[in-house]
């Protein structure tokens, strides 16, 4: 089908606020807590109650950037340790509060009126990159209270719960020799070349279809350029 095209005499500009641009900050320790009063909050329907200590919530539309007060998600990747999230509230009775998570899931959380802590667990497997909730749904005259983040990094290595029945072994002793020579870097040379791709290749979806893309070249380059061309579905 061939498109019409019309012509506009006048066309709208994007308005849109300034960009502006926070420092960004190197937060230290195993375990801390990040208050939602100092986080950026952007959108409709909040209230900042510093008095108390809390972010008032009602509808939907707000989103609470925590991104410039808890720690990189990916700061101590090489260490096997990701980043467990655990979120301080209090509802109304029937609020009913469906949120984005950390791990970038939609889910309602569990009613509360004396305060609860939801951990979002699923941080194990991914952390936003933004680590900002958002605030999707919440019922028609009730209301949410978020009080504060608390954060801890937490080995990757799994115990199950019928196995965790001695405090010991929930802890894994490090070295910290061991640690460092994570970090030193290392010689370049094919044999550390070729560990990197691999690791690569396992890693990256995205890295490894390339290379096949690669593999696949020599028959590609043996086909008529006029069919070769069809088959991209590139329009002149």
């Amino acid at each position: 089908m061939e498109l019409k095209r019309e012509f506009f005499p006048l066309v709208r500009k994007t308005v849109m606020p300034r960009p502006y641009y926070t420092e960004e900050t190197d937060v230290l320790g195993q375990k801390g807590t990040a208050l939602a009063v100092n986080a950026a909050i952007y959108g409709d329907n909040w209230y900042l109650d510093r008095e108390a200590g809390l972010i008032e919530i009602y509808g939907a539309g707000a989103a609470i950037c925590f991104r410039n007060i808890l720690p990189r998600k990916n700061k101590y990747e090489k260490e096997g340790l990701y980043l467990r999230l655990k979120l301080a509230y209090r509802t109304t009775e029937n609020a009913n509060v469906n949120i984005r998570t950390f791990s970038g899931r939609h889910i309602t959380i569990p009613n509360s009126l004396e305060g609860a802590m939801y951990d979002d667990s699923e941080t194990y497997w991914y952390v936003t990159d933004d680590l900002t909730l958002n605030i999707n749904s919440i019922y028609t005259d009730e209301k949410m209270w978020i009080q504060r983040v608390d954060w801890e990094w937490v080995s990757k290595e799994v115990i199950y719960e019928d196995e965790a029945v001695e405090e010991r072994k929930l802890f894994i002793p490090r070295n910290p020799k061991d640690i460092e020579k994570l970090y030193v870097p290392q010689k370049v040379n094919p044999t550390t070349i070729k560990e990197f791709l691999v690791k690569k290749i396992q890693n990256d979806d995205y890295f490894a279809k390339r290379c096949l893309s690669m593999l696949w070249e020599d028959k590609l380059m043996a086909k008529d350029m006029v069919e070769l061309f069809k088959e991209t579905g590139i329009e002149l």
